[in-house]
């Protein structure tokens, strides 16, 4: 992974500054020598982790191993970030489904505005499909069906896409006890009055959202493989070390 000093196009590098840095403390802050590192993804921040080290040289090495320790998890912050990024979206349409679902009981619409905020959040695909399935009632006066089957669709993808990405994060994440995150690695701040999150925090939630979704896959593919595939309990439990006790859970009187 290249260590620059400015920002890149694309790729993952990270951005290294050695002098006098600045870290908050309480409703104040301090400062001393020492390097940041700025964890980037093209030109946006994935993390960033600051320490206090004298001496320029060996600021620039402390920098160097510190970005060498973070390097094995970066394919895993990468599908972590957009999962994210897709459970915001998430919570975002849920809000706007519960504000449409509202109006549309009292037979209101929701403002312009937000329609096209509603347009600008779901895909192309889902606006002409709904808009085809839910045609306006009321001589095209009344449009909520078609909002709130465009925000139910948007809901269903995204609920896949945030799912599926903490699944892959959680499949390309390293050992934690063999690759550890060092405590100064932190999400980037909104502003400098916001208090950091630390990154290990992070990362640990969405581990056990990727391990929970693989936990709901794990299920429907044991079932799957034994009533599909024909696989016997026992073939299960030898190629998965479930027990037999949850197969049999999934699979009532499926036996072998």
């Amino acid at each position: 992974m290249d260590i620059t000093t400015e920002p890149c196009d694309k790729g993952v590098y990270v951005i290294r500054r050695v002098g006098r840095q600045q870290w908050a403390e309480g409703d104040g802050t301090w400062q001393a020598h020492g390097v940041r590192l700025e964890l980037m993804d093209g030109a946006a921040p994935i993390a960033t982790c600051t320490l206090e080290v004298a001496g320029t040289v060996a600021a620039e090495e402390r920098g160097a191993d510190a970005a060498q320790a973070i390097e094995p998890w970066v394919p895993a912050l990468r599908h972590l970030r957009t999962a994210a990024a897709s459970r915001d979206r998430l919570q975002r349409a849920r809000s706007l489904h519960t504000r449409i679902a509202d109006l549309h009981a009292d037979r209101y619409q929701i403002s312009s505005y937000e329609r096209e905020t509603l347009y600008a959040m779901a895909s192309g695909h889902e606006v002409t499909a709904e808009q085809a399935a839910n045609p306006p009632r009321w001589a095209d006066v009344f449009e909520g069906d078609q909002d709130l089957a465009i925000v139910t669709a948007m809901i269903k993808r995204l609920t896949v896409q945030a799912a599926q990405e903490a699944q892959r994060g959680y499949a390309l994440a390293p050992d934690p006890a063999a690759h550890p995150i060092h405590p100064a690695w932190e999400l980037p701040r909104l502003a400098h009055s916001f208090p950091a999150e630390s990154l290990t925090a992070w990362v640990a939630r969405g581990l056990l959202a990727g391990w929970a979704a693989v936990r709901e896959d794990r299920d429907r593919l044991i079932t799957w493989a034994v009533q599909d595939g024909e696989l016997t309990s026992t073939e299960v439990q030898r190629i998965t070390s479930v027990s037999r006790s949850t197969i049999a859970r999934l699979l009532p009187g499926s036996g072998d």
